[in-house]
């Protein structure tokens, strides 16, 4: 069964397990179908900005292979932060709640590039926003990519899933910290002031980190279940 458990270990489903054969089945199918995705994703590790032909011919947001990157990191980061939520308590070892974080991550990062957009709009002009987006986008796939062997071991090296929890938990954080430092980067070379850049931060990237954690919070056992 999906749901079954390997012993009593609630990390170690069979569910998950599938879940991670599905991603590096994805993953082979990018490799033969789009490879050129690697490189654009190199350039987001080492590169402080995009360059304009990066920006020019090689991203498109309507591109299917990288919305299936893009989403299939939404999958690997959910499956990550419920694997930090078993692990400390937060969560019960049930796959909806796997699905439901699944979902959010998915909605919220959705609902970042559409508000970026909606921002161009409003205010008739790009302001770094465009390769911002991009950023934000592949940044996000580089942290799945870099959170897949460390979900994979949580599922099947148990005595050391505190250290691993500590490094995945320590990619996101550096990632973000990144993704902020770029984004001051590309405002402030647009010609944004320091403040703007610093309220749109707030709007885009911690108003959605609040509603992670808050809906974590509703969906944590009762403190009497944890004793």
């Amino acid at each position: 069964m999906m749901g079954t458990l390997r012993g009593t270990d609630p990390l170690s489903t069979d569910w998950s397990i599938v879940v991670l054969l599905l991603v590096v089945g994805y993953l082979a199918w990018t490799n033969l179908n789009a490879p050129r995705k690697w490189r654009l994703l190199w350039e987001t590790v080492e590169r402080v900005r995009i360059s304009r032909r990066s920006m020019r011919e090689d991203i498109n947001l309507n591109d299917r292979s990288l919305i299936g990157l893009w989403i299939m990191a939404g999958v690997i980061m959910a499956l990550f932060l419920y694997q930090v939520g078993v692990y400390f308590g937060a969560l019960r070892p049930r796959w909806d709640h796997f699905a439901e974080l699944a979902l959010l991550l998915m909605v919220l990062a959705a609902g970042q590039v559409v508000v970026q957009r909606l921002t161009g709009w409003l205010f008739k002009g790009d302001g770094g926003l465009q390769e911002y987006t991009y950023n934000l986008v592949l940044g996000q796939v580089v942290t799945g990519l870099a959170l897949l062997p460390v979900s994979v071991l949580v599922v099947g090296w148990s005595p050391w899933r505190q250290v691993l929890v500590i490094v995945g938990l320590a990619i996101i954080l550096l990632v973000h910290l990144v993704r902020w430092v770029r984004a001051l980067v590309i405002g402030r070379g647009a010609g944004l002031p320091t403040g703007h850049i610093f309220l749109y931060l707030c709007a885009t990237e911690i108003l959605p980190l609040a509603i992670l954690i808050r809906t974590l919070q509703r969906s944590a056992p009762p403190a009497s279940q944890l004793l």
